[in-house]
């Protein structure tokens, strides 16, 4: 009589061996390394884009203030000429907080030149971040990193005396700052030069306005 085999034992279960484990964690850190880098490259892409943004809306600032007061534009391109351009210290806008120039935000009387020095003082102040200061120390953090601001006189369209009985001119509004790193150089060379070290660090926008004025 035959005995019946008895059935044969089971395979051990198989689990993962510490090379395996190992290997794995490698290959997860890698992958999580190209993510914080990833995210690093678009943090610092964003602030760029900030920073772009920041700037055009000071020069549409001081765009919209010289249209304001045409008259005056020269004045504009005077009080912050290219090769002193406004920002930095801020002395022009802590003149205006000392007295020195009128308020002409304030209620005072003003007349077209008092408003064209009160518009440039205000505008050293928005170059120099004094809408935000830090609770220790005061310093002004609001502004873009480093930025200045020039006005100049671009091109004259047409100057007085023509027959059309206008002058047409077009002044330019410059506004630099500091980049995080370094990309290509603005083409217009003087504006904030030599302000940021490498020239591959600056940033520049400019606005031009027509300004219309009877001869």
């Amino acid at each position: 009589m035959l005995t019946p085999r008895p059935p044969a034992p089971s395979a051990a279960p198989h689990g993962f061996t510490l090379i395996e484990v190992l290997v794995t964690l490698v290959i997860l850190t890698f992958g999580l390394l190209g993510i914080a880098g990833l995210m690093a490259k678009g943090q610092r892409a964003s602030f760029e884009a900030y920073q772009r943004q920041q700037a055009l809306s000071l020069a549409n600032d001081m765009a919209e203030r010289i249209r304001t007061n045409r008259a005056m534009a020269q004045n504009y391109a005077d009080g912050a000429p290219v090769a002193t351009p406004l920002g930095g210290t801020g002395s022009f806008y802590n003149d205006l907080l000392l007295g020195t120039i009128t308020d002409c935000g304030g209620g005072s009387a003003c007349s077209t030149a008092n408003l064209a020095t009160y518009d440039l003082a205000m505008w050293d102040g928005l170059l120099t971040g004094y809408t935000e200061k830090q609770v220790v120390g005061g310093a002004s953090i609001g502004g873009i990193v480093n930025a200045v601001g020039c006005i100049e006189l671009a091109n004259t369209v047409a100057a007085c005396p023509n027959p059309a009985g206008f002058s047409n001119l077009i002044y330019r509004v410059n506004v630099a700052w500091q980049g995080n790193e370094d990309t290509v150089a603005p083409t217009l060379s003087v504006r904030g030069n030599g302000l940021y070290g490498s020239a591959a660090r600056r940033r520049l926008v400019s606005l031009d306005v027509l300004i219309s004025n009877p001869c």
